[in-house]
């Protein structure tokens, strides 16, 4: 694992990467176990244990792809993770689909209520 690598993973757990990780693997587990047996559960059923799979041994792309979704829904992290989320998509331009879709920094006003 590269430095830059090894600096977005680390900021990525300290802003709840691997809470996030384990939300999304209990919603996989319960709706695994919700499913019914209907036309169509089966081709479900195996997206849903490909995507705890991926969860369990997440891969850059699927940890860009959590961290911009944990910025949505809490903007006040988006400062925190950008500048080492930029420094990846330079070293990986095939992640900058990711990058482009974090929310804006919110202002300074913002920051101080929230953290």
């Amino acid at each position: 694992m590269s430095r830059i690598e090894g600096a977005f993973l680390s900021l990525a757990l300290e802003i709840g990467l691997a809470e996030t990780i384990a939300e999304t693997l209990k919603d996989v587990d319960r709706s695994i176990a919700e499913l019914k047996d209907r036309p169509g559960a089966s081709r479900y059923r195996l997206l849903l244990e490909d995507q705890r799979v991926a969860l369990r041994n997440p891969t850059l792309r699927n940890s860009a792809a959590l961290v911009v979704s944990m910025c949505v829904k809490n903007p006040a992290l988006t400062s925190r993770i950008r500048r080492a989320f930029a420094d990846l998509v330079e070293r990986y331009p095939e992640l900058a689909w990711f990058y482009v879709q974090l929310p804006a920094d919110p202002p300074v006003a913002d920051l101080r209520r929230h953290g």
